[in-house]
């Protein structure tokens, strides 16, 4: 995740960018409730339909110490999103 992507915000609990590939990363750092994340999820996938050419592909990466409070419910939640909208997308916990 570079400052020079094409896409890319950072704050003291989230990074997100669209890679040179165009896939979408969200790194979450810290604890955020849940319509952080959704906000931010939205404002990223919104971001990827601008390019007609691929589905939307995205990543969400999430510590250990996180994943165990947020974890399920992320891996909901992308499941909904999977069958809800177009493209693929991920949970990734961090070693």
């Amino acid at each position: 995740m570079q400052p020079g992507d094409p896409f890319f915000r950072k704050t003291s609990s989230y990074r997100i960018l669209i890679d040179s590939e165009g896939t979408g990363h969200i790194r979450i750092t810290r604890r955020v409730n849940f319509r952080t994340v959704l906000a931010v999820f939205r404002d990223l996938y919104l971001e990827l339909k601008k390019n007609q050419e691929k589905k939307p592909h995205i990543i969400v990466y999430v510590s250990p110490s996180l994943s165990s409070e947020m974890s399920e419910n992320m891996k909901d939640f992308l499941d909904f999103a999977a069958t809800c909208m177009e493209g693929r997308f991920e949970l990734t916990i961090l070693e």
